[in-house]
């Protein structure tokens, strides 16, 4: 069986999986496919940063916490089965199913190599074709609004993330593409209020965040530093862009939630907590995220 078959299969099975949930819950498949996501890589990010922090941990937490680390993938790779199902292009509808079936496949000993190709292959096909295709269907595009180009913009520099970044794990020029990548995650997240669009008081919960990351920044350096590696990823990022990361990222997020679109929410969430894309996870969660806020989605 090809892989494109399996891919088809998979979002077969998933759709009808989406669409027994859609028939006894009111709500939509893109909330449940962004709250799967979302939460896990939270989570995961959270116990990270509280482990490493200064002070431990109660040791049944870490006992139960460090094993399901790894399994933190399912949520994405459900998710982009579960978006497979109610997207209406075949390029799309693809792609996210290879994308979802491949990091499922990132749990398995020895299979970096093949979950990786299918993740991004699979992921930045879906996320390229919602950039050029959404827009014959969106009726911004049609009356001139950039929000389209835009969405374009930024699903470019963080696909150049991924693509850096995975590049940079696999031992490609690591001490060129490591910083390189985590450079363009942090500025495609901080550019996430110009694909979603703000109003002024999400604009002043994100200067505030930024504020704060500059201030926590500078003065605990070192802290920083490492809440950044352990929590993000980050490597030998300037901290103008961490500053414009964590603004950008916490606009977005509250704009969304402002205007009730509960499944952009999880997308501008998702952002924040995957980090720099560095690993499989991270980088199927920043695609799942792009998917989740491209705009014309359908509201939560």
């Amino acid at each position: 069986m090809s892989g494109r078959r399996v891919a088809e299969v998979l979002a077969t099975d998933a759709g009808a999986t989406a669409a027994s949930l859609s028939g006894r819950s009111p709500v939509s498949a893109r909330l449940i496919a962004g709250a799967l996501a979302f939460v896990p890589m939270a989570a995961a990010t959270a116990y990270r940063v509280a482990h490493n922090a200064p002070g431990s941990l109660p040791g049944p937490l870490t006992e139960l916490a460090a094993p399901l680390l790894p399994f933190a993938v399912v949520g994405p790779a459900l998710a982009g089965l579960l978006l497979a199902s109610v997207v209406d292009r075949p390029v799309q509808r693809v792609g996210l199913a290879f994308a979802g079936g491949f990091g499922l496949v990132a749990l398995a000993p020895g299979a970096w190599y093949p979950a990786t190709a299918g993740v991004v292959c699979g992921g930045a096909s879906a996320v390229g074709s919602l950039a050029v295709g959404a827009r014959r269907d969106d009726r911004s595009a049609r009356s001139g609004h950039p929000m389209l180009a835009r969405y374009a913009a930024v699903a470019g520099v963080l696909v150049a993330a991924v693509l850096a970044s995975l590049a940079a794990t696999a031992g490609v020029a690591p001490a060129t593409l490591r910083p390189l990548g985590s450079s363009a995650a942090l500025l495609g997240v901080g550019l996430a209020p110009f694909v979603i669009g703000t109003d002024g008081s999400s604009l002043a919960v994100g200067v505030v965040a930024g504020g704060l990351s500059f201030a926590v920044v500078t003065s605990l350096p070192y802290v920083a530093g490492a809440v950044l590696l352990v929590g993000g990823g980050v490597v030998d990022a300037p901290v103008a862009l961490v500053v414009l990361a964590a603004a950008g990222g916490t606009a977005a997020l509250a704009a969304t939630l402002r205007r009730g679109r509960y499944d952009r929410a999880c997308g501008a969430g998702l952002l924040l907590a995957a980090g720099v894309p560095a690993t499989p996870p991270q980088a199927l969660s920043v695609l799942i995220a792009l998917v989740l806020l491209a705009p014309g989605g359908e509201a939560a």
